[in-house]
């Protein structure tokens, strides 16, 4: 099973924090200009099923590189309102707008003062969310993102900071002499994508968005060409990600991920953590005596929850995937091919697994948790891996990026490493990456892309090898005039 496997390297970026001032500071130093503050500051404000974020990022215009200032987490349950709840997590946390719009509040001031910043400080502000599974329809996620406006407006955040600019002028004077608005605009592709055409596909297609721009960026700090074609996942509660072809100067989306990620995981400690609401984060800080860890047993439990779990691409009349609404119909227009992670018939099987757990803990112990699920990590991993590349979606240069706390903590790193070698017959250490943080990173890159702030140096967008598409863009954009283009 490779559990106790030390072959493999990861190439994995961890969020480092720096403070604004010591950030300012070093990039005043090494140019030698004292007065220029090209630092671009964007909030991530994430109501997830599990936790409930706010990061802080700081990116340097020049290089192009985004920096981690702070960030403040809080357990989405913190935000429980039976009463007047229009909404619900997987685990079935009633949330009210209210409640939601308080918790955004306070999570956002958190981080801004950890920070050592103000609220007045931030340039732009981009909301997210992954709680979907008590909608029906893709677009019933719009009254949660609603919420989470509200709750940045309370925390002090104008409305102006939360769209894209329209002008030059809209964007602060201080980082204007950085921005190419003049010359192009904004036409809905980040790093180089462009989103599939009318309706959304997938209830949490935003994080499927920023979570491949974050992997993107976070690739520049490993020093890997992490450019189209790109397949991108997401192992929070519920599973995002994208698969993007080789096409310039916009790349085409042709796979989606939905369903659930580390809420199989939760599962498995729902009978065995002592609190309402129990996840994975839960167990954090307990030590695991892995000389001690049989893998047979482990293996036998994998089994088990497996059984319960399918992968498969979504197709017919199906509308939720593991409590994630999709639409079919919108992904067969656009040519994207859903593939999705199920426990049964759209949770059902959830039960079961929980079972499972206390079955586990009761005949081998808690120590056996966290090697378990970290094998059950990497079988999905190379489940949906697999299930791309039956479908012919991988090219032959398409790098895998992973990130979420179901997918890159403890030895799930290893263990995915060892599985797509595997599954594609060579070793792919140089042809994964894993990054902490990944969706706030694409937070940061969006907001560059919605006022135009490219580095042409150093580009994120375009194709593995190639240089940059901007003069591409321009040329396309001449051609398109700007009141037919999808300007968000």
């Amino acid at each position: 099973m490779g559990i106790f496997e030390k072959r493999h390297q990861p190439r994995i970026l961890r969020t480092q924090k720096i403070s604004y001032a010591d950030l300012h500071f070093q990039l005043r130093l090494s140019r030698g200009d004292l007065s220029l503050k090209p630092i671009f500051i964007v909030a991530s404000v994430e109501l997830g099923n599990s936790t409930t974020k706010a990061i802080l990022t700081a990116t340097d215009l020049r290089s192009g590189r985004t920096y981690i200032l702070d960030k403040a987490v809080r357990m989405t349950r913190e935000a429980l309102s039976p009463r007047n709840a229009f909404c619900h997590t997987i685990s079935m946390v009633d949330l009210s707008e209210g409640s939601i719009a308080d918790l955004v509040k306070k999570t956002l001031q958190e981080a801004a003062r950890s920070a050592g910043i103000t609220i007045a400080d931030l340039h732009f502000v981009v909301r997210s969310t992954g709680v979907t599974a008590c909608f029906s329809k893709v677009e019933e996620v719009e009254g949660v993102t609603k919420a989470l406006a509200e709750g940045c407006i309370l925390a002090g955040v104008p409305p102006r900071k939360m769209i894209s600019p329209m002008l030059i002028e809209n964007i602060t004077p201080d980082l204007r002499a950085f921005s190419r608005m003049t010359r192009t605009y904004f036409d809905g592709a980040v790093t180089g994508n462009i989103p599939p055409g009318g309706e959304s596909i997938v209830g949490n297609e935003m994080e499927g968005e920023l979570v491949t721009a974050g992997l993107k960026e976070a690739a520049k700090w490993l020093d890997v060409d992490y450019r189209s074609p790109v397949s991108s996942l997401d192992f929070g509660t519920t599973l995002s990600g994208r698969i993007t072809d080789d096409k310039v100067p916009y790349a085409c989306i042709t796979g989606s991920f939905c369903g659930l990620a580390g809420a199989i995981p939760d599962a498995i400690v729902t009978k065995v953590v002592k609190v309402d609401f129990p996840s994975v984060l839960d167990l954090a800080g307990r030590s695991i005596p892995w000389k001690r860890i049989k893998r047979e047993v482990v293996k036998g439990y994998v089994d088990a929850i497996l059984r319960q779990v399918c992968i498969e691409t979504v197709k017919g009349d199906r509308t939720r995937v593991g409590g994630v609404p999709v639409n079919v119909d919108a992904a067969e227009k656009n040519g994207v091919v859903l593939i999705g992670v199920d426990a049964g018939d759209n949770l059902s099987n959830l039960p079961k697994i929980a079972d499972i757990g206390a079955e586990l803990v009761k005949e081998e112990g808690e120590r056996y948790i966290i090697p378990v699920i970290d094998e059950i990590a990497a079988c999905l991993v190379e489940g949906l891996v697999g299930r791309a590349k039956e479908e012919g979606l991988l090219l032959p240069d398409t790098k895998i990026g992973i990130t979420g706390r179901a997918g890159i903590t403890g030895k799930k790193p290893e263990l995915i490493l060892d599985k797509l070698s595997n599954l594609f017959g060579r070793n792919m250490d140089n042809e994964v990456i894993f990054a902490d943080d990944a969706l706030a990173r694409g937070t940061a890159v969006l907001g560059r892309c919605m006022h135009q702030f490219g580095t042409a140096g150093n580009p994120i967008g375009g194709v593995q090898g190639h240089g940059c598409v901007y003069g591409q863009r321009v040329k396309l954009q001449k051609k398109i005039p700007i009141n037919s283009a999808d300007v968000k």
